[in-house]
């Protein structure tokens, strides 16, 4: 009989009330950001289609594609303390809870279908993190439209340095299917107090051994010969891998999986900004199916807060709404905390997400009763 109540018909209603009210709300972010994005990109939209000899709408359709799964990518989270926000209020209005509580049902159906709602968006928000957002982004590059395309179908990205302990590179950097590096300078010994040889090649293109280049046109100055050394053709170990210099420059959680951890792999020992900034994107994915259940659990706790009696509090509603708001803004907080190195990947994921679920629980027991409340004081009437 338990197991009926915590699927039937009440708790498949809630469900259906949460993900309405979360879907209403991602579609309203949804046409605000893809109204304020062709505001400023619909004339390259639109130039795109004419340099193609295409119809409009073939260019203009797969470019929202493209932006509404970076856009819902990014902006579940806070649709979900919104809906759950709203959902909350609308059910209080209804006194659903007064009904169900005259008919026996305990709080655990609301959180079941809390559950339910957080596991079926959850899996929305991992889609999106660990596939759709990286695919979509990779195409609207290779279109080139957009913000996206802007900033990153450009291959030639100019000159760079590349630092380790005891070596310095810089070189011109092309990135792309067909990365390489020209005019190259390699600096040996910059640990010590003099440097201990120069090489400068025309071209480094990847061998396809880890971490190997093949170096042409080559020209050593040592600091222990008169002379330098020139070979026309030299294999040699740089710190750069090929993934690393076919994705140069774009952010991590932009990344495919497997890109991002070969990345992640190979400048782990370094601890390159590269490396951590792929290793956050790792473990923020790791973690994306829990944070949607967290933030509607958040919302509802908050709102459940701000009601009294059959009563509504707008200013004490207000500031539970910026305390939602400032939530979700953390979670954003804390990943540049580890994309920069600050925190490990792991605590950068988890933390902020462990904060929110223990606010919404804090705030379930003080509603519950576990909690002890503030003394209100009462004054005799004369």
């Amino acid at each position: 009989m338990s197991w009926r109540q915590h699927t039937g018909i009440a708790v498949r209603a809630m469900v259906r009330g949460d993900l309405a009210a979360i879907g209403f709300m991602m579609f309203i972010l949804l046409v605000v950001a893809l109204t304020i994005d062709l505001a400023k990109w619909l004339d390259t939209v639109r130039a795109r289609a004419e340099a193609t000899d295409t119809p409009l709408w073939q260019v203009l359709f797969p470019y929202l594609t493209y932006r509404s799964a970076d856009i819902v990518t990014r902006l579940l989270t806070m649709a979900c303390v919104a809906g759950g926000f709203v959902v909350t209020l609308l059910r209080h209005q209804r006194l659903d809870d007064v009904v169900l509580a005259a008919a026996g049902a305990s709080p655990s159906l609301r959180l079941t279908a809390l559950l339910i709602s957080g596991l079926l968006l959850g899996t929305v928000q991992m889609a999106g993190e660990n596939w759709l957002r990286p695919a979509a982004v990779e195409a609207q590059v290779a279109a080139n439209l957009g913000d996206y395309g802007n900033r990153y179908h450009n291959t030639d990205v100019g000159t760079q340095w590349m630092l380790t302990d005891t070596r310095a590179l810089r070189a011109t950097v092309t990135r792309g299917p067909e990365a390489h590096l020209s005019n190259l300078m390699l600096f040996g010994g910059i640990d010590q107090p003099a440097l201990t040889h120069i090489l400068h090649a025309d071209t480094a293109t990847p061998r396809g051994l880890l971490n190997v280049w093949t170096l042409k046109e080559v020209t050593i100055w040592n600091t222990t010969k008169k002379s330098p050394e020139i070979e026309p053709k030299l294999d040699l170990a740089l710190n750069i891998s090929a993934e690393k210099l076919r994705w140069y420059g774009i952010d991590g959680y932009y990344l495919p999986n497997d890109v991002a951890r070969i990345i992640a792999a190979t400048d782990r020992s370094e601890a390159t900004p590269t490396a951590t900034d792929a290793a956050t994107a790792l473990a923020v994915r790791r973690v994306a199916i829990f944070l949607p259940g967290i933030f509607v659990f958040l919302g509802v706790s908050l709102a459940s807060l701000g009601t009294q009696g059959r009563r509504l509090s707008p200013f004490k509603l207000l500031a539970l709404a910026t305390v939602g708001y400032l939530a979700v803004v953390s979670v954003k907080v804390f990943w540049a905390l580890g994309i920069h190195g600050v925190l490990s990947p792991m605590m950068t994921a988890t933390l902020p997400a462990l904060f929110a679920l223990c606010l919404a629980a804090l705030l379930q027991l003080y509603q519950a009763g576990f909690l002890p409340r503030p003394r209100r004081s009462t004054r005799s009437l004369p």
